[in-house]
């Protein structure tokens, strides 16, 4: 494998990596089992139905899970930066293919390490076993508030939930976006006219204010109300 020592020291910073020794991490990068691939923009890294057979790390750029609907609306399930794995809760399964998409976002580079490598580890490495359960246990948190959001019957609860989560874990009533709204209405799965049309019905209904980059909270009850 090219540059190594760069991966190396790249895993060196992420905790389910973090407790190796660096020659311990260039003999298990030396494997001719694992592959490091760099991908582009909108490149299709694997495809809904495709069997699990890594556990893959990324080490740069931004992966997200995605999950095409009927109408061709766009579900963003997860967002995956430096340090984020995925496939995990996949590898061990019986069922062990993708139920949904994983596409580059943005250039990424991804390192793959093939089921019976990770199974290894997990075996003679306690520290890497725990690391990963809390990975998988962390997850299945996610995955729980994903289907409660998917769940909710209208748009509009679904913008107030977003809201208030991030009220309550702000503590402030000026919400700064730090995504657009193009991306926020693919994490919602909807297009973005529709995200758009019912933000300007809440505004006029006096729950909430907004500009191009953060929306101001104007009625928490209210908001709370709607769920």
């Amino acid at each position: 494998m090219d540059n190594i020592n760069k991966v190396t020291s790249t895993l060196l910073n992420y905790q389910l990596f973090s407790h190796f020794e660096q020659k311990q991490l260039e003999s298990l990068l030396s494997s001719p089992q694992i592959s490091l691939k760099t991908h582009n923009e909108n490149d299709l890294l694997f495809m809904e139905g495709e069997t699990c057979k890594n556990l893959s790390v990324v080490l740069d750029g931004i992966i997200q899970i995605q999950k095409l609907d009927s109408c061709g609306n766009i579900l963003v399930v997860s967002t995956l930066k430096d340090g984020n794995v995925f496939g995990e809760n996949l590898l061990f399964g019986d069922k062990n293919s993708y139920p949904m998409s994983v596409v580059c976002k943005k250039k990424s580079l991804v390192l793959n390490i093939p089921k019976d490598l990770v199974y290894k580890l997990c075996q003679t490495n306690e520290y890497f076993l725990k690391q990963l359960l809390r990975i998988l246990s962390n997850k299945a948190i996610t995955l729980n508030s994903k289907i409660k959001q998917i769940s909710m019957t209208s748009l509009r609860q679904m913008i107030c939930d977003f809201l208030i989560m991030k009220y309550r874990k702000t503590n402030t009533t000026i919400i700064n976006l730090d995504m657009t709204k193009k991306e926020w209405a693919e994490k919602l799965g909807v297009q973005r006219p529709s995200l758009s049309r019912e933000l300007i019905k809440m505004k006029d209904d006096g729950l909430i204010d907004y500009d191009r980059s953060s929306i101001t909270i104007l009625d928490v009850e209210q908001l709370e109300s709607e769920l």
